[in-house]
């Protein structure tokens, strides 16, 4: 069939148009290498870019998943440091107060940091912390500018049309000269 491809050659295709553009060559130079068209040059390194982001986006799970993983193994060893015992230690001496050694909270609370730590990286990964985009619709708009009037905030709150979209507040240093 005149035009026809097979997939693991338009594959193979693909794959040197890329390697000879991360060489920065021109498509000019690729298609005569490559014996097509300059257009099948540049559509073929589009789709294959494209290609190559949709397996990105297909897998970006596993990597998540993969620190996730990390970050629970990190919490498990911080889990058994905030379970010792720490006592203060001074010049290679076990300090006493009274009969019983002095507990040192400075490992503790160094675990207590590094969980926190863990936890913003957690949500970091998992996406916890996005910002949540909310609609407003005329409705909420109206209950919005009456809350802000109720509160005396009506001067600093921007109004809203129905949209959703915002109107910028009035910047208050612009009238100053």
């Amino acid at each position: 069939m005149p035009g026809y491809s097979p997939r693991a050659d338009v594959a193979a295709r693909r794959a040197e148009i890329l390697r000879l553009r991360i060489e920065h060559r021109p498509y000019r130079e690729i298609a005569a290498q490559l014996q097509i068209a300059e257009s099948t040059a540049r559509n073929d390194y589009r789709r294959a870019l494209d290609a190559y982001a949709a397996e990105q986006r297909a897998t970006a799970h596993l990597a998540v998943d993969r620190e996730v993983a990390k970050l629970d193994q990190a919490e498990e060893a911080v889990g058994e440091v905030l379970r010792r015992r720490h006592y203060t230690v001074s010049n290679g001496k076990l300090i006493y107060l009274g009969d019983e050694p002095l507990e040192d909270d400075a490992p503790v609370l160094a675990a207590v940091d590094r969980l926190v730590k863990i936890a913003a990286r957690r949500a970091a990964l998992k996406g916890y912390d996005a910002p949540a985009r909310i609609e407003v619709n005329g409705a909420r708009a109206a209950e919005i500018t009456r809350l802000a009037a109720e509160l005396g905030l009506a001067a600093g709150v921007a109004d809203v049309d129905a949209e959703g979209a915002g109107a910028a507040p009035a910047d208050p240093a612009a009238g100053q000269g």
